[in-house]
């Protein structure tokens, strides 16, 4: 499910509500936490590196077979045609369900049975302790600290029109400090999505749902924690602030 500033594909968001560029930056960064080191423990961080380990084979594995995506709330995937027909919380659930099952079984429980939502994702990260590991999932304390087959999901901000909940998506590449602009991350991301981010694999293929981009992510100065994204990277016109949770898939 997605929620984006759709200032590229119709007005979806109030003008007056939305922070341009300068002024997020000018609240939100403040001093340089992009040189603090990462910090893990050490049985976590194994097992942690497992379940990421099994989150991001599974994702090779799509980009491997993958002749047809579509964005769509019904989820059908013919893994043997190549065939990925879903939204992010249903692409999320299917890699997660076969990856990480006591994570999946987290956000089920998050949604009560129900057909996860990206907000499921989101509380099922945002309620477990930084640090240890918890119902199969570890919390992610700082965007610097986030690694391949980490989840990312937020909630939609209010200004945001639309049905939707937020939007989640897998971590698959290291966050990449942007120079000259400190605590702001560009992330790699694999997702399901009907628009696109920068240097997006979906650009010019005429398909939606399954793909990978790249988006801007904006840390909290003193605390670290992701408090605003960008869907376009660096090519955002508008940064929106959000609820934002990382988190690992331990098992």
């Amino acid at each position: 499910m997605i929620e984006v500033e759709k200032d590229r594909a119709g007005a979806a968001v109030s003008g007056s509500v939305l922070r341009p560029w300068g002024l997020v930056l000018a609240v939100l960064l403040f001093s340089d936490l992009g040189r603090a080191e990462p910090r893990f423990q050490r049985g976590t961080r194994e097992s942690a590196l497992r379940g990421a380990d099994r989150v991001m084979a599974l994702i090779a594995r799509i980009e491997q077979s993958l002749l047809e995506s579509t964005y769509t709330h019904a989820t059908r995937v013919d893994e043997k045609r190549g065939m990925y027909h879903f939204d992010c919380s249903g692409m999320a659930s299917w890699v997660l369900r076969r990856a990480a099952k006591r994570a999946h079984a987290a956000v089920m429980n998050q949604s009560s049975g129900g057909r996860p939502l990206a907000r499921d994702f989101y509380w099922s990260i945002k309620r477990t302790p930084i640090g240890k590991g918890s119902y199969g999932w570890q919390r992610v304390a700082r965007v610097n600290e986030a690694m391949p087959g980490d989840v990312i999901a937020w909630l939609k901000p209010e200004i945001v029109r639309s049905q939707n909940t937020g939007h989640v998506a897998f971590v698959i590449e290291a966050p990449q400090a942007v120079p000259d602009m400190p605590n702001a991350y560009l992330l790699r991301i694999a997702d399901a999505s009907s628009y696109q981010h920068q240097d997006d694999t979906r650009t010019e293929s005429g398909r939606t749902g399954y793909g990978t981009g790249t988006i801007l992510v904006l840390a909290d100065p003193e605390t670290g924690q992701p408090a605003a994204y960008g869907w376009f990277g660096l090519q955002s016109r508008w940064v929106l602030e959000s609820k934002i949770a990382i988190g690992r898939p331990l098992d």
